[in-house]
């Protein structure tokens, strides 16, 4: 179960342009609805409609995926405060992405891709470009999907990890004084999300 917080993208218009704006939801007990909302507006780069409606998907999947566990445990224990609360927060923030995805007119998601790869807490799609670690999901661009496949496999295989110089050759990656892991993950997800790193061996290691 993922008790967030949740993001939600939008692109909005103030007249004079537009704007890239994230709304961050957040459970909160004392809050009317238990979430308090808070947008912060940005500008739009590359951001585009389809960047929203492919992090919200995520979001909005999670999100029905947390609410079906809590059902679950309500219906162990229906007199559990604790769940009512947790379910009231789940499904009123569900609602603020029912709410995008009728305004853009597009169909909400319904379910995840089949998750082929799985080590305790992770599992990944066929070409690891959608993972879920820890019940947060995450889409990884081309180089991001390589590097995770590589460390997955190299857990798999009950190795140690491998340092960046190592992942650089083997997946042909940037490999100069100034490359870094973290040069390729520096939005969600960030390295710290998905990786250990051992300072003393300078390796990586998926999270599982």
């Amino acid at each position: 179960m993922n008790l967030g917080p949740y993001t939600l993208f939008d692109i909005i218009d103030t007249g004079e342009g537009k704007l890239f704006q994230v709304t961050k939801i957040v459970f909160d007990l004392e809050a009317r609805l238990n979430h308090t909302p808070d947008s912060t507006d940005g500008p739009l780069k590359d951001n585009t409609i389809k960047t929203c409606q492919e992090h919200n998907g995520e979001q909005v999947i999670t999100i029905i995926q947390s609410i079906k566990e809590v059902r679950g445990y309500l219906n162990d224990n229906p007199g559990s405060t604790k769940r009512e609360n947790q379910l009231k927060y789940l499904s009123n923030t569900l609602d603020h992405f029912v709410n995008w995805y009728k305004d853009e007119k597009l169909p909400m998601p319904d379910k995840l891709p089949a998750m082929e790869w799985k080590t305790g807490s992770f599992s990944a799609n066929k070409d690891f470009s959608i993972i879920n670690l820890d019940n947060k999901l995450y889409r990884l661009r081309r180089n991001q999907s390589k590097v995770v496949e590589l460390l997955f496999k190299n857990l798999t295989d009950e190795l140690d990890g491998l340092s960046y110089p190592e992942l650089a050759r083997e997946l042909g990656l940037t490999n100069n004084s100034n490359s870094k892991l973290s040069n390729y993950f520096k939005d969600l997800p960030r390295v710290g999300d998905l990786f250990n790193h051992s300072r003393r061996t300078g390796k990586y290691s998926l999270k599982h």
